[in-house]
Formats: C-alpha cells, sequence, structure tokens
C-alpha cells in the first residue's frame, strides 16, 4: 500500500486555483505582504501594467502605498488547466492608485499559475483596461 495520496482532481485544483486567485485580490487589497509573498513564485513577473516589476518589487510597491487599492471586485472568474501550468481569468472593477495617479476602473486579468513541487504558484499577472 503506497503512502500517496491520490492527485486532486480536476475540480478540486480548478477550485484551489480560484481560492488563490481571491486570496491574492484580498491580499492586494489589505496590502499583506505574507499572503502576497506566499502565493508569488520567486520567479513571478507582472506583465501589464507594471511592466517588469518582480515579486520583491511588487510586494515593496504594495506595502509602501505606492501601489493603493482602495477597492476590488472580481468577477467571471474562469480556470483552463495544462498539465504543470493554469490559467484564471476574470473581470475586475478597481478603485487604485500608482503613485499618486487614480487607475480606477474595469480591467480584464489574467493569473497564471505554474505547478512545481506539488505547489501551484503565481509566477505572472497580466491586467489589461476595458471600456
Amino acid at each position: 500500500m503506497s503512502d500517496e495520496s491520490p492527485p486532486p482532481s480536476k475540480i478540486e485544483t480548478e477550485q484551489l486555483l480560484r481560492q488563490m486567485t481571491d486570496e491574492w485580490a484580498k491580499a492586494l487589497v489589505r496590502a499583506d505582504a505574507e499572503t502576497l509573498g506566499l502565493i508569488m513564485a520567486d520567479d513571478f513577473y507582472f506583465a501589464y501594467p507594471f511592466e517588469g516589476d518582480g515579486k520583491e518589487q511588487f510586494i515593496d510597491d504594495v506595502t509602501s502605498a505606492e501601489i493603493k487599492v482602495e477597492h476590488l471586485k472580481r468577477e467571471n472568474v474562469g480556470v483552463r488547466i495544462w498539465d504543470n501550468t493554469a490559467i484564471a481569468t476574470c473581470k475586475d472593477s478597481t478603485r487604485w492608485f500608482y503613485k499618486g495617479h487614480d487607475y480606477s476602473g474595469h480591467f480584464k486579468v489574467m493569473h497564471v499559475y505554474s505547478l512545481r513541487n506539488a505547489s501551484w504558484q503565481l509566477v505572472s499577472v497580466q491586467a489589461c483596461p476595458i471600456s
């Protein structure tokens, strides 16, 4: 008899990724560096609008209030999984500021996850403004 438990089902993995996407958004609003750090991979990359921001820079900007998210409503979260890669897409309505400038509005957001050492990690985010 093997001590290993069976791998999670596709539905369980989708639920986990939806939860991680939700927890990341909540941590962003709370400026919760610890939770952001647990979810984000060390080689995390923000593709847009903070193009080129890695994990450390992004978390520093959030905790120093360079990035301040006052409100974030997330809708229509969808998850697609391919082996060790997954993408969660959603629509966000936000009120947020970057270095004092208002960037509030509606965004189509894509979170890219990678399964590493039996654990899912957020490796990239892209948030594109929509009308």
